[in-house]
Formats: C-alpha cells, sequence, structure tokens
C-alpha cells in the first residue's frame, strides 16, 4: 500500500500541466470531481459500516458507489489520450479492485484502516487529473464546481469525524480534518455571499445553521451516538447543496 502511495507522489513531479480545454478535457474533469467525492463518500460510509456492522442498507450503498466510481473511471479513461494521465489511471484501476476485495470480506480495524488509505489514493489521482485537465470555468460554472466541491468536503469531514469517534484518528488525520472543517467554512461563506432567488435565499440559513448545530453536536455526542449523527448529518447537507447544484446547472 506505502509503495502504491509513493508511486502516486512521483506523478506530482511526471506530470506536466496543459492548457486549452477541450470537450474531452471537461468530461475528465467532471469525472475527477465525482473520484474525489466518491473517494470520501465509500470510505466514511465503510467506517460507519465498521461501527454498525448490521446496517445491509449501507453495504448496498456502498455497492452502488462502486458502480459509479467505475463509471467515473471508464469515462477518464475514454477522455483522454495523455500517456502520463493513463499511466496515473492504472494506479487507480488498481485502488478501485483493491477496495472491491475488501468488500467481499469481513470489515475489521485493519480494513477500516486499508480504505482510509485507498480513499486517499483515490483523491490524490483524482486532484493530478484535474490539474493535468485544466479549464477556464464561467461564473455559473464555478459556482457549480463550489458547490461540488462543498460536497466533497462535508464527506471528508465525515470520514475524520467518524475516525475520531472509533477511536483511530491519527496525528496526521487529525490536521486533515481541521483543513477540511476550514476549507468547508470558506466555501459555505462562498455559498452564503451569492445572490440566488428569494427561496434559495431562506435556505442559506439552514446551511449555516445546520453547520453550528453539527459542529457543536460532534464535540458533546457520547462516541455511540456519532456515527448515526453523522450519516444523518452528511445526508441533510447533501440534500440542501443538491438543490444549489440543480440552480447552477440550469443557469448555465
Amino acid at each position: 500500500m506505502k509503495q502504491l502511495i509513493h508511486g502516486i507522489s512521483l506523478f506530482l513531479v511526471l506530470l506536466t500541466f496543459g492548457f486549452g480545454a477541450t470537450r474531452s478535457d471537461i468530461n475528465a474533469i467532471e469525472a475527477a470531481e465525482r473520484i474525489r467525492f466518491l473517494s470520501q463518500k465509500i470510505a466514511k460510509d465503510y467506517l460507519y459500516l465498521y461501527a454498525r456492522p448490521k446496517r445491509h442498507d449501507i453495504f448496498g450503498e456502498i455497492s452502488d458507489m462502486m458502480v459509479d466510481l467505475n463509471k467515473a473511471l471508464s469515462v477518464l479513461s475514454s477522455s483522454t489520450k495523455d500517456k502520463d494521465t493513463r499511466d496515473l489511471l492504472k494506479y487507480l484501476q488498481y485502488n478501485k479492485e483493491s477496495i472491491e476485495k475488501l468488500l467481499q470480506d469481513t470489515i475489521t480495524k485493519a480494513s477500516a484502516l486499508q480504505m482510509l488509505d485507498y480513499s486517499e489514493v483515490l483523491l490524490e489521482g483524482a486532484k493530478l487529473i484535474t490539474e493535468k485537465h485544466r479549464y477556464s470555468f464561467n461564473a455559473e460554472e464555478a459556482m457549480l464546481m463550489q458547490i461540488k466541491k462543498t460536497e466533497f468536503l462535508i464527506e471528508r469531514l465525515g470520514k475524520f469525524y467518524m475516525l475520531s469517534s472509533l477511536g483511530v484518528l491519527s496525528p496526521t488525520n487529525q490536521s486533515k480534518m481541521k483543513e477540511s472543517a476550514r476549507l468547508f467554512e470558506e466555501s459555505l461563506h462562498i455559498i452564503q455571499k451569492y445572490q440566488y432567488p428569494a427561496a434559495l435565499q431562506k435556505e442559506k440559513k439552514q446551511l449555516s445553521l445546520f453547520w453550528k448545530f453539527g459542529q457543536y453536536s460532534l464535540a458533546h455526542a457520547y462516541d455511540i451516538f456519532v456515527p448515526n449523527l453523522l450519516n444523518t448529518t452528511g445526508n441533510h447537507f447533501e440534500k440542501l447543496l443538491a438543490k444549489y447544484a440543480r440552480y447552477h446547472s440550469k443557469s448555465q
């Protein structure tokens, strides 16, 4: 696993950034963003399943997300002929197959930590591909991407909070959690500043209030209740953010 992570790090040096986006670049960016989101949500839900092994419905949701992940990787494969990107995709495909193997076995603390590593590899790979296929977004596209970033961050935060509730949050991941919280608050601030139609303007208050409630609850809840709270919090945020994503999609 460490060799795989080190291999991903090497691509930071090997990849060269390109400009002059095409439709294929846009497709690649969208697929990479989807992988970023799925990398965190799959890991968060897997950790939730570790805490609540009888939640067979969650396993079904993870299985559906793995299908979604495979589709995103296929889109990337068909969207680029760049050798470096295609080499990177081989790592991500191997990583995806490793996750599939984990899902075939009983969840243990060791497998939960493996899933954490795999999620970070997928994330790093998706980030590199996004950098490789740069694109200048217009105002509405930029806000849609901001919403997608916020969705990603709430899942990333959920993953780290879940680790904390299970008592396996390392100092490194604690730092990542704090950084994710900072970025999430920045993202919420950008959404708050945008002038939406009246109905969506009112719902912006829910985003801020629910985040404050979530922070307080997570800081004070007993560990036994945290997994359920995290799952409910993430789902509620996703439903709220989906309304803003639909608005920007229609406005392009």
